[in-house]
């Protein structure tokens, strides 16, 4: 840090992209932080989770950072140097919140949206609520509750494709965190538990989310717009819709859990490449805990 401020006293700029590649490891330390803690709820029951192993787990990070880092990996360091820098070139961040498609990063866009010509300019209203926004939210305070509240709807949709409602179940678990990280929708939630995205065929309601992708083995940022459903049942009824096609055919045909969850993964439903193993773990702690066995079981 004295070596910086020496540097900066004598010539600001000179310093600046090192100030910038620091700065970008902080943030890259805190986005591995949140990747871990997110997965934290899988790794209470795994043999390997213990002091030792979070220490090379935080040693491993840590190297990780250090090398993304000085290498500018995600572009943050060139971005806050460009904007520091003077660099005319860089659009300020009034004009980007002007343009259209920079919305929020849990903005709802209707289905029913139509844009026309505006002749003058308008006082913004507020816009009503999503009917998910209003629709009472299941309980999903607790892992034993967060079943409770979808099993019904789990056999329902395991019915009908053929595999058990505990895989569908850990499925969702693994997808928001048992019910604790479903997207948000307005003042709602989206009550997407399966995390579909809205592609060009969805016709309706949607929520834009920056979310994590895996690509060629590392964590990368995206935004996507997600399925807004009116309730857990709208999200179960379309799960089975949209695994119903041919791109998904083996995972139907493989005629039991494990194959399915795994024909799902090899079909490109995930980007994660643990994804099948991460879902059959849950689904185990699901099959064990006599604490997460749904009411009304034997």
């Amino acid at each position: 840090m004295d070596d910086l401020r020496q540097k900066a006293q004598a010539d600001p700029n000179a310093s600046l992209k090192e100030v910038a590649l620091q700065f970008e490891g902080i943030f890259l330390g805190m986005m591995l932080k949140e990747m871990r803690s997110a997965s934290a709820v899988l790794e209470s029951d795994s043999p390997f989770n213990s002091q030792t192993s979070k220490f090379y787990q935080d040693m491993q990070d840590q190297q990780l950072v250090s090398e993304l880092s000085s290498q500018g990996a995600l572009g943050l360091a060139d971005l806050i140097v460009a904007q520091l820098g003077g660099d005319d070139a860089l659009t300020p961040a009034s004009a980007l919140r002007g343009q259209a498609g920079m919305a929020m990063a849990a903005s709802v866009t209707p289905s029913s949206a139509v844009t026309e010509p505006a002749a003058e300019p308008e006082p913004v209203l507020p816009r009503p609520p999503l009917a998910a926004a209003v629709n009472p939210e299941p309980d999903f305070s607790q892992p034993r509750s967060f079943v409770d509240s979808l099993m019904p709807h789990a056999r329902a949709a395991a019915d009908k494709l053929g595999v058990s409602p505990e895989l569908l179940v850990a499925q969702s678990a693994l997808e928001t965190g048992w019910g604790r990280k479903v997207l948000p929708a307005g003042q709602g939630s989206s009550n997407n538990l399966f995390n579909i995205k809205a592609g060009s065929s969805w016709q309706g309601d949607k929520v834009a989310i920056n979310a994590l992708e895996v690509e060629q083995g590392m964590p990368v940022k995206r935004r996507s717009e997600f399925r807004v459903y009116g309730d857990i049942a709208d999200s179960f009824s379309d799960f089975v819709d949209f695994v119903n096609k041919p791109r998904y055919r083996d995972a139907l045909d493989a005629g039991n859990d494990e194959g399915f969850i795994r024909g799902l993964q090899h079909a490109g439903y995930a980007t994660d490449p643990a994804y099948a193993d991460k879902v059959l773990q849950v689904m185990k702690r699901l099959m064990t805990d006599t604490s997460l066995v749904p009411k009304g079981s034997n």
